[in-house]
């Protein structure tokens, strides 16, 4: 086989990077909208990532400050490092399952931090 065709073949096993794209934005949109579907709290959707911190410890969530929205952005920022590098069709589904457990978790500790009416 030459070398074009190996690259052919590799980029038929893989998901296109366009796919990836909507793939990623679509579950992060369905996860803000679970969050809070009457899009009453949109203003503070910079501070969703801070949901992964209140999932694992809800004080850590409210009081954690800005460490700890950090570092919750910096485990979404690795993962998407992850998700976009990964190479073929497998390993991209288990880095979207991936990213789908965490907006679950992250949807369920906004859902505890939001005043309840």
């Amino acid at each position: 086989m030459t070398s074009e065709a190996n690259d052919s073949f590799a980029s038929q096993r893989g998901i296109r990077l366009s796919y990836k794209v909507i793939f990623y934005l679509l579950a992060w949109i369905l996860a803000l909208i679970a969050t809070d579907p009457s899009l009453k709290y949109s203003a503070l959707a910079y501070l969703f990532p801070l949901g992964l911190a209140a999932f694992v410890n809800l004080r850590l969530g409210n009081d954690g400050g800005w460490w700890a929205l950090g570092g919750a952005t910096f485990i979404y920022l690795l993962h998407a490092f992850f998700y976009f590098r990964s190479k073929t069709t497998r390993s991209t589904m288990m880095w979207l399952a991936l990213l789908v457990v965490l907006l679950i978790c992250n949807v369920s500790g906004c859902r505890e931090q939001l005043p309840r009416h």
